[in-house]
């Protein structure tokens, strides 16, 4: 039997107190949105799909940052220059506050699938790379704003694995996890510029339209303040 799991997120960062205004509402998110055939840090936007699975299944569930219902686990496990951001396993809606370090960079998921065998080997690459792309392919929706500043073509977001992996890779080795390879995902994935100091409000939401299948109607509603210092 196959395992899958999907994750979709909406986040909308609400602020206590004044937030920082990027520009009007005529003004496109597209600016703060690092593209998906980038390079940051040294390796390719796209390779940070893979990078997230692996962070969020890397976590013990009880300081998890994608079952994390306030953002107070928001920090477990962020290494180097890029800070991921957590949305909810299934249909969720959720509110969290999250401390961002100056400098960094964002990488979220906006909706997406990921596949992987129960044991290793059970399927191919390309096999797990196809059952991920089946919701993703029936896209009913999709918004991402900064700050009310709204991303005018989100849909170009979309990022497939290019290679597939182990979804427990990053596991500790004592805890003898099983080798989970091939793994695939497959979403619409936004990676954001490091920004302002400050309160931002970040937003975003997805739903999918698949007549049938796991998770074909899956969608999520998950906000954020993000306080960058």
């Amino acid at each position: 039997m196959k395992r899958v799991v999907f994750l979709l997120s909406m986040v909308l960062v609400s602020s206590h107190g004044m937030t920082k205004s990027l520009g009007s509402t005529t003004e496109s998110m597209e600016k703060y949105m690092v593209s998906s055939s980038d390079y940051v840090a040294g390796h390719p936007v796209s390779d940070y799909a893979n990078r997230w699975w692996m962070w969020a299944f890397s976590v013990p569930d009880d300081v998890s940052p994608v079952r994390d219902k306030s953002g107070e686990f928001c920090q477990v496990s962020q290494q180097g220059d890029v800070w991921f951001l957590a949305g909810g396993y299934g249909s969720s809606k959720i509110k969290r506050t999250c401390v961002v370090p100056a400098g960094k960079y964002l990488f979220f998921p906006v909706i997406n699938m990921a596949y992987w065998p129960r044991k290793e080997g059970a399927m191919t690459c390309d096999e797990a790379k196809k059952l991920a792309a089946l919701n993703n392919d029936k896209l009913l929706n999709i918004q991402v704003s900064l700050d009310s500043v709204v991303a005018r073509n989100p849909v170009d977001t979309r990022i497939s694995s290019t290679s597939c992996f182990d979804i427990y890779e990053k596991i500790p080795r004592k805890y003898n996890p099983p080798k989970l390879y091939p793994s695939a995902t497959d979403g619409y994935w936004v990676m954001l510029k490091p920004l302002d100091k400050g309160k931002h409000m970040l937003k975003f939401s997805a739903q999918y339209d698949r007549e049938k299948g796991a998770y074909s109607k899956m969608a999520q509603d998950i906000e954020y303040e993000l306080i960058i210092q």
